[in-house]
């Protein structure tokens, strides 16, 4: 059964679209769409540029669907749609195969009043901000793992005793960059570089910060364009002011296999873990 959640861009809070009261029909603009630009020339027309034009998302909305108060309802949806304001939030969207994200901000907010029927439905619009994708794909660490036998998403497995990951192989079969969050921890002694580079050794980008750390949370999050810093007393700070300027401050995996890596010591006890987001049509 097809299900439709929304979440706040940190996914703090969500608000369910498919509950015993509240009900989605009619879901519309769920697919992709593009525009293109033409040159006119001698020979004839040529192509030069291809980019997304999303179709809004549409919803009609059933507030009372097992005849409960269909307002108290609507105001519960509103109540969540007023904290998300005019900033972007995530549409889940399982159809029974794939459960996938977007983000979407509101485009229209509609109100009537419940019919002679005693319905009270109202067709909700979204903009639609981004492709769907799998949320964070691919998940690993690069640490040294002490004693264990397996390892985290994706790594090999039946190895025991001290493994040290400095270097990861990553795919990425989508056409658009896909987003790589960097979440540091532990102790790592040297000024922490996370890096892409290619299958033949070339770096293709990388993120370097003027220090280690020690018992702080480092988390670097190309989504929400931010750098934070969070001590052991749960204080954030911003960490903007960290990165190299003369590399780049996020990291985006290009379409193709590439090698994610650290300068990590194999003294170090802390991990940093790579999170990507895996873009797909559907």
């Amino acid at each position: 059964m097809r299900k439709f959640i929304l979440h706040t861009l940190n996914k703090t809070k969500s608000f369910s679209l498919n509950t015993t009261s509240i009900l989605v029909t009619e879901p519309t603009g769920l697919g992709n769409n593009f525009s293109t630009n033409y040159k006119d020339s001698e020979k004839g027309k040529h192509l030069i540029n291809v980019k997304p034009e999303f179709v809004p998302i549409k919803f009609k909305i059933y507030f009372n669907a097992d005849g409960t108060s269909g307002y108290i309802n609507y105001k519960s949806l509103l109540s969540f749609l007023s904290e998300c304001g005019t900033s972007k939030f995530i549409l889940e969207y399982d159809d029974g195969i794939t459960d996938k994200f977007c983000e979407v901000v509101i485009k229209s907010l509609p109100k009537s009043e419940i019919s002679s029927d005693n319905e009270f439905a109202e067709e909700f619009t979204f903009e639609r901000q981004t492709y769907w994708y799998e949320e964070f794909e691919e998940s690993f660490s690069l640490q040294k793992t002490q004693n264990e036998q397996s390892f985290p998403l994706h790594f090999p497995f039946g190895f025991a005793g001290v493994v040290f990951t400095r270097e990861y192989n990553v795919k990425n079969s989508f056409f658009v960059n896909a987003p790589i969050k960097i979440t540091i921890s532990g102790q790592l002694t040297d000024n922490i570089q996370v890096y892409i580079k290619s299958l033949t050794g070339e770096i293709v980008s990388q993120v370097q910060l003027s220090r280690g750390n020690v018992d702080d949370v480092i988390i670097i999050d190309p989504t929400s364009k931010k750098i934070t810093i969070t001590d052991t007393n749960g204080n954030v700070t911003n960490g903007y002011g960290l990165t190299d300027k003369t590399k780049q401050s996020f990291l985006y995996l290009p379409q193709g296999e590439y090698i994610i890596g650290s300068n990590m010591k194999n003294t170090d006890t802390g991990a940093i873990e790579i999170n990507i987001k895996k873009y797909l049509f559907d």
